[in-house]
């Protein structure tokens, strides 16, 4: 079966209320201070009996200026509009404000419900309709169905519900993929013997029983225990129902109106979204850089600070890039779409459309931002996807697929194509990112090495340990396997060369001048002359520049001539050598006094061989004498 949302509009008083429950049978105010007031204050639902194969539900919501907020809880998630207009009043501020809503969330069909015709004679009833008409030109009403009905006599009702019937007959545009799950929460309860219950309407996606799902923002992993559609256990639920989730593992102040139920996965929490913000064309307020604002999203409202990225002021009927940041975490995904009202006074001023939802913190007046958003904005699935490749962090394929909102295995095989046509690159760990992002890193990875070799001639590359960290602090990244990945990247293209413990600018070669090759013999000789004694390297460093000598002593370390004790001291080979034999000569175990006596040394410089000795494992230590562990 098909199934529709719709929602009803318009001024409070106007007779939604009454008119649902003529169209279903169902009164949709619940509340005894609704019933006793006489007006809508909470959503309502019900839903449309029909013989023509669909699943009708409407929500009911209310008129009253002071409970818009309700109304934009509910309204967001619709296919259609049934606008009601009161033939007794015509139009009323809640109709231009319903209105301008209903646009700005990029509803873009419905029926004219004229109501109450009863009490109007035909000559007002004419005039009445002539000003809906003109009332709603150019707009996405103009040309719809404009039903005057009179839910007291039931006057047109089986032609306002033909019409509605009609218009079910329409494609289906929600994505019913099981990985899309998102439901809105609108209400929370509790039912004896069940457990907690939450309803909403499910935008996205399809639900089973026994589905592992999680409330966002919160992150709080729960398990569907059952579902409800229309009042009927069901063993799923799809795109487009109402639906009513009883819930496993969560108590009910784990949920609140708000909060997304959502497959893993589905669904960005997030502190701040980049959007296009539009200021209604009958506002009379202005909305200044930094402004304080109430932002309606799916059924969640939260405060936020509205910083306009190419300007000063937004006035009624304009349209600007803007950063929206939230002083409380949402749940939210591009494409979807918000309100914006006041801070003070509470009246609703514009909306707009998310253009991301896990955006970096952007500066003002900066062209390439705005280019940016301008993309996403009207950019194609590929533009976008290189443009996320192309900033700051290194996204995988299911944080892209989420951050363009479609599903895995189509970003997989977008990413695919993009690497083919060498627009993308995937680094052996799964992260993306654009070529341009690569030359970009290139040449600083380069700069880098470049800059190493220079001031460290003799050295044949920079530590790898060092490289990373360097990389680390340059690009705030914080994963060791992403960085180890970028490197062996740059290693298979053969920017870089792997020289075991280095890292080298490729086709280097350390290059000896006739200075380094005086140097190295003076070193050796140096070394030779001391024999059994160990030389501190701050006595040699003054021979030449630091850095060329600590370069030129790992040479001669690595050619055999001289042996490293520990990060201070160095020792000839041929003192090694002597130190290996003295150990290798007692019989048994030997004390540090008769290993000084046996080299003919100083206790100084026998504790730091003995020590190197123990590290290198031909000594080990007991407390007072040691044991060789190699055979003479």
């Amino acid at each position: 079966m098909k199934n529709i949302i719709i929602g009803t509009a318009g001024h409070v008083d106007h007779g939604k209320t009454l008119l649902i429950k003529a169209l279903s049978g169902i009164d949709t105010d619940r509340l005894s201070e609704e019933k006793k007031r006489g007006i809508t204050i909470e959503l309502g639902f019900a839903h449309i009996p029909n013989d023509d194969g669909y699943n009708i539900g409407v929500i009911d919501v209310p008129g009253h200026e002071k409970f818009i907020k309700n109304m934009l809880a509910g309204i967001g998630g619709i296919d259609f509009v049934v606008f009601v207009v009161a033939a007794d009043e015509g139009i009323m501020p809640q109709t231009r404000e319903h209105f301008e809503i209903l646009q700005s969330l990029g509803i873009n069909d419905g029926i004219i419900a004229v109501t109450k015709t009863d009490m109007v004679d035909e000559e007002w009833l004419e005039m009445l309709l002539e000003e809906v008409e003109g009332y709603f030109a150019g707009s996405f009403l103009e040309g719809k169905p404009i039903i005057p009905v009179s839910a007291k006599n039931g006057d047109n009702i089986d032609v306002l519900k033909a019409e509605i019937i009609k218009k079910c007959d329409r494609e289906n545009k929600r994505r019913e993929d099981k990985e899309l799950f998102r439901l809105p929460v609108d209400r929370v309860f509790t039912m004896q013997g069940f457990g907690t219950v939450v309803t909403g309407t499910l935008i996205e996606g399809t639900c089973n029983v026994g589905d592992e799902v999680v409330i966002e923002p919160k992150g709080v992993k729960a398990k569907v225990r059952g579902i409800q559609t229309y009042g009927k256990e069901t063993d799923s639920a799809i795109a487009g129902q109402r639906t009513a989730i009883n819930l496993s593992g969560v108590k009910k102040e784990d949920v609140d109106r708000g909060d997304v139920l959502a497959a893993p996965g589905a669904v960005a929490a997030t502190n701040m979204i980049d959007v296009a913000l539009r200021v209604f064309s009958s506002s009379d307020k202005t909305v200044l850089n930094n402004s304080r604002v109430h932002l309606y999203a799916g059924s969640k409202e939260a405060l936020c600070k509205v910083i306009l990225l190419d300007r000063d002021a937004l006035g009624a009927g304009e349209t600007c890039y803007a950063q929206l940041r939230l002083e409380e975490p949402m749940a939210l995904n591009r494409g979807d779409r918000f309100i914006i009202r006041f801070y003070s006074p509470i009246i609703t001023i514009g909306g707009g459309l998310i253009l991301d939802s896990v955006p970096d913190k952007h500066k003002r007046n900066k062209p390439d931002i705005l280019k940016s958003l301008e993309i996403l904005e009207t950019g194609s699935l590929a533009d976008i996807m290189e443009q996320k490749c192309s900033q700051r962090r290194f996204p995988k394929n299911d944080e892209l697929a989420l951050e363009l909102g479609i599903l895995r295995t189509q970003a997989a095989e977008l990413v695919k194509e993009e690497v083919a046509a060498g627009k993308l690159v995937m680094l052996s760990e799964g992260s993306i990112l654009s070529t341009s992002k690569l030359e970009r890193l290139k040449s600083n990875i380069e700069y880098m090495i470049n800059a190493y070799h220079e001031e460290n001639p003799l050295s044949d590359g920079i530590p790898k340990q060092e490289l990373l960290s360097k990389l680390m602090a340059s690009y705030h990244i914080e994963d060791e396997k992403l960085l180890a990945a970028l490197v062996n990247y740059l290693i298979e293209i053969k920017v870089i060369s792997d020289q075991g413990k280095t890292i080298a600018r490729a086709g280097f070669e350390v290059q000896h001048t006739e200075e380094h090759e005086a140097l190295k013999k003076e070193l050796t000789e140096k070394y030779r002359a001391a024999g059994i004694e160990v030389i501190k390297n701050d006595e040699v460093y003054s021979l030449a520049d630091k850095n060329t000598v600590a370069a030129m002593l790992v040479e001669l370390a690595e050619e055999g001539i001289i042996r490293k004790m520990d990060s201070a001291y160095y020792i000839s080979a041929e003192g090694w050598n002597q130190a290996l034999n003295a150990v290798t000569s007692f019989g048994a175990d030997f004390t540090l006094a008769e290993f000084r006596d046996k080299l003919g040394t100083t206790r100084k410089y026998a504790e730091i061989l003995l020590a190197a000795l123990d590290r290198a494992g031909i000594t080990r230590f007991n407390g007072k004498t040691r044991t060789a562990l190699i055979a003479r």
